[in-house]
């Protein structure tokens, strides 16, 4: 699923094409998980102009002059495509277009992205957000004997991290996706906190060299991670790539990620 790097990206993108351009419509193509109506949606953003495009947890938000606020939230599979386009446009959740005669439109084989009309901001932290603090991790480590990899996928605590990511910091802060998050200590708090910023904005970064064009999406290249990577068989270490299980899904570390 797109990531917080990778959504970056894509707002970045959405800018770049749409910012100042004027809303025509949104028609609702697949209903099933959307809240509000096609009629609403229009009417809610009629006559805006698209001002920024930012992002909240795993929803990206375009921001409107005339104040309102379009959410997507991409889930598992969801994709993105600049339009017009020669694309085979299968599974079309909905579809965005400015006056200038361009959009998006956003596909999903599993029916579950979806627009939000003025997304609710939750009072829990983003991972980029100003309250998210070293203080505030430790509470929320030292409260829970679970695995560290699931307790910082928790979205009811932590907003912003997936699997893939949930790796790549683990790695960098050289702690194995076992421990236990009460039993980390404090120094390797800091390391855990400080990794979480530092991979995001690097991880940002590297996508943004990557890409091919402007006018893709890039929410599937892999290439820039370093050890959540099926391709890759050591880390830039030269350390063997183990795959593991945790819960449902894969887990990818080496084995100087101490067990805590």
């Amino acid at each position: 699923m797109p990531e917080v790097p990778e959504l970056n990206i894509v707002g970045i993108t959405l800018e770049k094409h749409f910012k100042g351009q004027k809303f025509k419509s949104l028609e609702v193509l697949w209903k099933k998980w959307v809240k509000a109506s096609e009629e609403e949606f229009n009417e809610a953003l009629k006559g805006g102009k698209l001002q920024s495009v930012g992002r909240n947890g795993k929803e990206l938000h375009l921001k409107f002059d005339n104040g309102t606020v379009l959410g997507i939230h991409m889930m598992l599979t969801g994709k993105m495509i600049l339009l017009p386009t020669d694309h085979n446009l299968k599974n079309p959740i909905f579809e965005l277009t400015f006056e200038n005669g361009a959009g998006i439109i956003v596909l999903d084989g599993m029916g579950q992205a979806k627009p939000i009309l003025n997304p609710e901001i939750p009072s829990i932290p983003d991972i980029m957000g100003d309250d998210f603090t070293e203080e505030y991790l430790r509470k929320i480590l030292a409260k829970t004997g679970g695995k560290i990899k699931q307790v910082i996928q928790k979205q009811e605590w932590i907003r912003g991290i997936g699997s893939a990511y949930a790796d790549e910091i683990l790695w960098a802060a050289k702690i194995s996706p076992y421990s236990v998050a009460k039993n980390i200590p404090s120094a390797k708090v800091k390391d855990l906190y400080e990794a979480i910023r530092n991979v995001t904005v690097e991880a940002t970064a590297e996508l943004e060299k990557l890409k091919t064009s402007s006018d893709v999406f890039e929410m599937e290249n892999k290439d820039h991670r370093y050890v959540h990577n099926p391709k890759k068989t050591h880390s830039p270490d030269g350390e063997e790539i183990i795959v593991g299980k945790l819960g449902s899904g894969k887990t990818y570390y080496t084995e100087s990620q101490t067990l805590y």
